[in-house]
């Protein structure tokens, strides 16, 4: 049988705190809920749990601090964290999936979607506690992708990219499960060169896709914010 989730509920407004648990709420799950970032920092050092679901306005900090303050746990490294807020800007997307958030859901929401939603991020979060690095495969089921000897294989095949490419997928691979905006792809490629554009992390992509072949499936585009490498995406 299953292990029990825990999931942790941070939301100042006590009514979404207590419609956010209740629609978690199953004998699969531990829901606990606070009103502050600094009553969710003390719970989850202690608790570990496995899902952080946060407002993006609190009492004290934003949310976003929040999952900047969890990320640098190392502890909570792989805890999945989805902001559940009614500000839904682009630039609250963006800034949100720099700072570690695994998705974004816009109040208000229906129940199905939130399980579905923190469904998906405890599948990712799960895998990340495999390490990805050099030899150790990506994906299971089908062919594999790794990093090996300073190539990138799929199945047995070694992919011939570009160093370009190769450096864009491999960053791409080491974040798997986690969201990476185009801003963090050109700066990890590129470093600071500022000539480089969206629609130039676009062109890699593409590129990308079609050497993959039957894998090209697990390179998720995240729309308006950037690219996933996921398991997620073989299904």
């Amino acid at each position: 049988m299953p292990s029990s989730k825990k999931i942790l509920v941070v939301d100042g407004d006590a009514l979404w705190r207590e419609r956010i648990s209740t629609s978690l709420a199953s004998p699969l799950t531990t829901v606990e809920s606070v009103a502050t970032a600094a009553e969710a920092l003390d719970y989850a050092r202690r608790e570990k749990p496995d899902l952080i679901a946060t407002e993006l306005a609190l009492p004290d900090i934003t949310g976003i601090g929040l999952c900047r303050l969890v990320r640098e746990e190392p502890a909570l490294l792989h805890t999945g964290i989805l902001m559940v807020t009614g500000h839904a800007s682009e630039i609250d997307r963006i800034l949100a999936f720099e700072n570690g958030v695994d998705d974004f859901l816009a109040k208000p929401f229906y129940p199905r979607e939130l399980a579905s939603r923190v469904g998906a991020v405890l599948r990712r979060s799960s895998g990340l506690r495999h390490a990805i690095g050099e030899g150790e495969p990506s994906l299971g089921g089908g062919p594999t992708v790794h990093i090996a000897a300073g190539s990138i294989v799929v199945g047995d095949q070694r992919l011939e990219l570009t160093p370009r490419e190769h450096n864009l997928l491999a960053a791409l691979i080491r974040q798997a499960g986690r969201v990476v905006t185009r801003r963090q792809l050109i700066e990890m490629v590129w470093g600071d060169d500022a000539a480089h554009t969206d629609r130039v992390i676009d062109a890699h992509v593409k590129a990308i896709r079609r050497k993959l072949g039957d894998a090209k499936e697990c390179l998720e585009t995240v729309r308006g914010v950037g690219y996933r490498f996921s398991e997620l995406g073989r299904r």
